[in-house]
């Protein structure tokens, strides 16, 4: 609770990993400096910096209970490090995508007018018709007023923000 009395950031809630410029970057400064006094910020930090495979495993997992085959069937829904911004720094999705070259199909509604990686759709109709799984990366408010257009999707929810029925959680 005390973590999340910051006006501006509300951290310890579930999620694909912490990215942006400070919070996914700055403590290893600590750990550096002082290796036998931060060994919890040691683990946090190896922790947030598992989380994009976490969530790779957790989507091949869900694909395999349905039949899926095709991970570029997959999509990726925000690009961003945190909802409503359209900063990538140190980016949880981003670094997803690393852990596969890219295969996955991704879509965020702050880069409908710019392309930033290889397999982005800029428009989100488009995006959901080239897909039969959607993982929510980031909680957009889009993402919040679109809910009926993800209907008859597998969807894997990084953040238990979905409302619909027969949603996976990391």
């Amino acid at each position: 609770r005390i973590c999340n009395m910051h006006p501006r950031v509300n951290i310890l809630q579930p999620g694909p990993g912490v990215g942006g410029h400070c919070i996914s970057v700055d403590p290893w400064f600590l750990v550096g400096d002082y290796p036998n006094i931060a060994k919890v910020i040691e683990e946090s930090m190896r922790t947030n910096d598992s989380q994009p495979a976490f969530v790779l495993n957790r989507i091949h997992e869900i694909m395999e209970e349905n039949g899926m085959k095709d991970i570029s069937r997959v999509g990726l829904y925000g690009l961003t490090y945190k909802e409503n911004v359209d900063d990538v720094r140190e980016s949880p999705t981003l670094q997803l995508l690393e852990c596969i070259d890219g295969r996955m199909k991704c879509y965020d509604p702050f880069f409908e007018d710019r392309r930033i990686v290889e397999n982005q759709i800029m428009n989100f109709d488009d995006f959901l018709n080239d897909i039969d799984m959607v993982v929510i990366m980031v909680k957009h408010d889009h993402i919040k007023k679109n809910w009926a257009k993800l209907e008859g999707k597998a969807i894997l929810d990084c953040h238990n923000v979905c409302p619909l029925e027969s949603v996976y959680h990391i």
